[in-house]
């Protein structure tokens, strides 16, 4: 999940410029319906922690986060250029 999520990302990024993760969490929701079901929360000790898919989506950012394929300024995610494929 967390390989077509930051798949999705990218493509996303190069298709649209930067992007917060609000703006990012739909548009992901609207290519994978399958994958991001809203009706499975994240639960830990028995906390919720919000969707379970909407985490996946904050790990696949970080994961690009650490080959520099995509940065965060000022909120908004950015595309490297040339270094966008997941």
């Amino acid at each position: 999940m967390h390989t077509i999520f930051a798949t999705t990302i990218c493509y996303l990024l190069e298709k649209h410029g930067p992007l917060t993760t609000r703006q990012l969490h739909p548009q992901i929701a609207d290519l994978h319906p399958d994958l991001c079901d809203d009706s499975i929360d994240r639960i830990i000790d028995g906390k919720r922690f919000g969707k379970k898919w909407n985490h996946a989506v904050q790990t696949a950012q970080q994961h690009l986060k650490k080959p520099r394929k995509v940065e965060i300024i000022g909120g908004r995610w950015h595309a490297r250029i040339g270094e966008v494929k997941a």
